[in-house]
């Protein structure tokens, strides 16, 4: 009974999200203040809450007021450990495709601070995969002009997830004005 249950539910995530992806993720960034705290604080504030979401800094730009972080893979209803998805509707739609994230905080010079979270789809050109059986899946390779041939894997930006931002926003502003 409980693994109907969870396969029916499974079911239901994938039909109401899985296949539009692209209006799950058609959010912006999110705006915080931070409430007269210097750079350096802000940056280490902002450097705690990426890591405590797994996220691994790419860079940090203190004299321009960027962070950026490396994309990181998430599988939605297969991760549950991962609480990148905001909805029901995202965590299908991770599910059913291969996405990636990577979150960009930028300091403005009047103190407000900018959260974006970019989506990006995982693409795999001339993967043919076997019905009856994955290990009998094939991959081919497509040559183009001049006899080169395309990458194996192809990604493509989906949009920001403007839900996962405005957390992320919030939780910089719940420990900048706590400590």
């Amino acid at each position: 009974m409980r693994n109907l249950a969870i396969s029916v539910l499974c079911g239901v995530g994938l039909v109401l999200g899985g296949c539009a992806s692209t209006g799950v993720y058609s959010g912006g960034s999110a705006m915080v203040g931070s409430h007269g705290a210097d750079r350096e604080r802000v940056i280490g504030v902002v450097r705690e809450v990426l890591s405590d979401h797994r996220f691994a800094i790419d860079r940090v730009d203190a004299a321009r007021g960027v962070v950026t972080t490396s994309y990181k893979r998430t599988h939605g209803l297969a991760t549950p450990w991962d609480g990148e998805q905001s909805s029901l509707s995202a965590e299908a739609a991770d599910f059913a495709n291969q996405h990636e994230r990577s979150v960009r905080v930028e300091f403005g010079e009047d103190g407000g601070i900018r959260v974006s979270v970019f989506v990006r789809r995982i693409g795999r050109p001339g993967w043919r995969v076997e019905t009856e059986s994955i290990r009998y899946s094939s991959q081919s390779v497509v040559v183009v002009d001049e006899g080169r041939s395309l990458s194996r894997r192809e990604t493509e930006q989906v949009g920001q997830d403007g839900a996962f931002a405005a957390r992320i926003a919030s939780e910089i502003e719940g420990r900048l004005v706590g400590s």
